[in-house]
């Protein structure tokens, strides 16, 4: 998605107006654009009974030149971030996909400015999809489509500075979301190691860090090299960490994620029903690296470390069985009962790197 902010004036194929329930007719400015056709056809379905503003409610307007898809916000006094969030990737969905699409989101009577930065993050975190290893059709939308979020004059300033941020925080999150779709096969630990260390490339204010194979057991990291040894690919340890020359001597967080690119259970194996998915076990380390993207493309100048914990967790000749045990990086010993239980060894280790940070605080994201 394409995305600019302007005031009231051209309209694109397809003209957005949220509306609060009870609106009863259109409000000012919000058919600048239309011509006198459009503009009788807008008025008549607002004025309409088919018509309330009411919470999920929405109607399509077709007329020559211009969709106009009216979307119901209900209450004003209802509603929140999440509200408007949600309405506004529901929205998304709603629109007609055609080549060359330019929407225009118009808003008017009772926004605030906040609330629209909500609704445009809704759009703009739905718009995604992943077809990496598909083939589609010719019809598809191959091209960005763009999006004019229009309001009054007062709110441009904040529209302007707002909406760049959030762009960026969303290309974090659909760099998380592309990581944690990708198959096994295609992604495992140092699969995602070289993609970090590509993403890095190029950036002074990121420095990474891998520890692979050889130097996880130099360090005694029992927990990822146990979970990972019965895999052919090995486990790894990638560390980031942005901005690195900052706050010298103040401590600051560090994040910490779990990555098993898939997850059979090990010895303990996990019955096959559902199993495909297990490829999402690793999307605590893709919330990891999608947080750094996020932090570095908008301009966060504090240090942040992360800790990415990568393994797969396989049934191998050469895997750990219950009842073994083995030493983590602390020097602790674990007595394993099941091996489907090998999120907290590797993070053992990697919560443990967390400390040598010396951090403020640790956020441990993990599918547990």
């Amino acid at each position: 998605m394409e995305w600019k902010n302007s005031e009231f004036g051209e309209v694109g194929n397809q003209l957005v107006l949220p509306l609060f329930k009870g609106v009863g007719k259109a409000p000012n400015n919000s058919l600048s654009g239309l011509n006198r056709t459009q503009r009788t056809l807008v008025r008549e379905a607002i004025a309409s009974d088919d018509f309330e503003g009411k919470k999920g409610q929405r109607m399509a307007v077709w007329s020559p030149g211009c969709r106009v898809l009216l979307v119901g916000m209900g209450e004003k006094g209802d509603l929140c971030h999440r509200g408007a969030r949600n309405t506004g990737a529901r929205t998304v969905v709603a629109l007609s996909k055609k080549r060359g699409l330019r929407v225009t989101v118009r808003f008017t009577t009772g926004w605030s400015s906040e609330r629209m930065l909500d609704f445009a993050e809704g759009m703009m975190l739905r718009d995604y999809e992943f077809l990496e290893h598909q083939e589609v059709d010719d019809e598809h939308i191959a091209e960005p489509w763009s999006v004019d979020f229009q309001a009054s004059a007062r709110h441009q300033g904040v529209l302007a500075d707002s909406l760049g941020h959030i762009h960026s925080v969303v290309g974090g999150v659909h760099l998380a979301r592309d990581l944690g779709n990708e198959p096994a096969n295609v992604l495992y630990p140092m699969e995602y190691a070289r993609r970090v260390v590509e993403w890095a490339e190029g950036k002074d204010d990121v420095v990474v860090e891998v520890y692979d194979w050889d130097k996880l057991r130099e360090l005694g990291m029992g927990g990822l090299v146990n979970v990972g040894k019965g895999s052919d690919r090995k486990p790894c340890m990638v560390l980031f960490t942005l901005n690195p020359d900052a706050d010298e001597g103040v401590q600051r967080p560090c994040i910490v994620g779990k990555g098993i690119t898939f997850d059979t259970g090990g010895i303990s194996i996990k019955p096959s029903k559902g199993m495909w998915d297990m490829k999402y076990d690793m999307c605590g380390a893709a919330t990891v690296f999608g947080l750094m993207e996020a932090l570095h493309a908008t301009g966060y100048e504090r240090r942040v470390n992360g800790v990415a914990c990568l393994a797969e967790n396989m049934p191998g000749a050469g895997a750990y069985r219950p009842g073994d045990v083995f030493k983590t990086y602390s020097g602790k010993t674990i007595e394993v009962f099941s091996t489907d239980a090998e999120g907290r060894n590797v993070l053992a280790d990697g919560l443990w790197k967390a400390g040598e940070f010396n951090p403020e605080y640790i956020v441990d994201l993990a599918t547990l």
